[in-house]
């Protein structure tokens, strides 16, 4: 196989597996029930617990992460609800419309695309009446690349009674994040992102106060994606079939298998090479002329926004690297699409050969059109 025949994924993801993740995302299609598969499930919930240090009662959604953030709201938003989003890019603004959508009264608190939200500002809108019920935003921002808040606006919304609904999607096993710890009372995820596994199953952790309120709510939007139901399996088929669904062993499978291999090399060991990437990566680029779209100070580890070089546009740029070298990275979202370009630190791109391989080719193309002169990049290499 010629090496533009692979795929060198460097976008937000989804994200490169480990061939052992491959290999057991293809096994034989077995049975969703029973005393085998349900130890497998009940032992990738643990693990999932681990990673996101609670204890709290935690489901496996079966689809997307949407799915799981939908379920969220449909099991804990009565009609009329009052919900704070604090929103500083695309994905949050998505959050509001999704809590619309549960005929919810939505406000939302905007800040600057590229900026974090301000925890302080959340906090004192948390204070005032109406106060709100449940207040729900972004931990990484994929759209920008920005690292928001958690644990001071959770801790407060746990003093305040204010409900707190994190979107971890891209953020587990990236940075730190520790949902007892903080609070944290319904945090959702998915495998394909940093995870580095197969979409398909959506992780969904609840704390007894989301519970509370759960139980509280005479509204509902649905079965399947109501927590109840979940629970209800949980308890009364436990043995047997503790979800509402057809679990995609395949899936099971292969979520299982990294998060072994992320639990064997140690949480904290995974996220410093996350920092180790993302770091070499964002140096080499300025080195090569470019500028990052976030301060590094609110920078996640695990997507890099970069503005567009004014004499390499950003659509030729990926279409280049995708089309010669198998490299795929983004580029922006909705007003910014040709303005930044975006490069995911996850799975298979925190490693070096692969970034050994982005940076090469960066290189390459910024040489043919005269951007970067040959000292240059010897002088990239060298700080590599």
């Amino acid at each position: 196989m010629r090496e533009t025949d692979r795929m060198h994924l460097f976008i937000p993801g989804p994200a490169g597996a480990d061939p052992k993740v491959l290999e057991a995302l293809g096994g034989p299609i077995r049975p969703h029930y029973g005393a085998e598969f349900v130890a497998a499930y009940n032992l990738c919930r643990d693990r999932l617990r681990r990673l996101l240090r609670t204890d709290n009662d935690l489901y496996l959604i079966v689809g997307p992460g949407t799915a799981a953030l939908d379920a969220a709201m449909a099991s804990i938003l009565p009609d009329g609800a009052r919900v704070l989003v604090a929103a500083n890019g695309l994905f949050g603004h998505r959050l509001a419309s999704m809590a619309r959508a549960h005929r919810s009264q939505v406000e939302v608190l905007e800040f600057a695309p590229g900026e974090p939200i301000d925890a302080e500002r959340v906090i004192e809108r948390m204070r005032r009446e109406p106060r709100p019920a449940a207040v729900v935003w972004v931990h990484h921002e994929t759209s920008t690349g920005v690292l928001n808040p958690v644990e001071p606006i959770a801790r407060a919304g746990r003093d305040l009674g204010v409900l707190s609904i994190i979107d971890a999607i891209s953020s587990l096993g990236g940075t730190e994040l520790d949902v007892g710890g903080w609070g944290v009372d319904i945090c959702v995820s998915v495998p394909n992102k940093v995870l580095a596994a197969a979409p398909g199953l959506a992780p969904i952790s609840v704390s007894p106060q989301a519970w509370a309120a759960i139980d509280a709510n005479p509204d509902t939007r649905g079965w399947y994606l109501d927590l109840r139901t979940w629970r209800q399996y949980d308890a009364n088929w436990a043995d047997w079939h503790p979800y509402p669904t057809t679990v995609p062993g395949g899936v099971l499978d292969a979520l299982n298998t990294t998060l072994e291999q992320i639990l064997e090399e140690g949480l904290e060991r995974r996220i410093e090479r996350t920092w180790q990437a993302a770091d070499r990566v964002r140096a080499a680029l300025r080195g090569m002329g470019f500028s990052m779209f976030v301060p590094d100070e609110h920078a996640s580890p695990i997507t890099t926004a970069v503005h567009a070089h004014p004499e390499l546009p950003v659509p030729e740029l990926v279409d280049t690297l995708r089309s010669r070298y198998g490299i795929y990275i983004s580029g922006g979202l909705g007003d910014m699409a040709t303005g930044i370009f975006r490069i995911g630190h996850m799975g298979t791109a925190i490693e070096s050969a692969e970034n050994d391989l982005l940076l090469a080719a960066f290189e390459e193309i910024m040489q043919e059109r005269g951007l970067v002169l040959q000292e240059q990049s010897a002088g990239i290499e060298g700080a590599a």
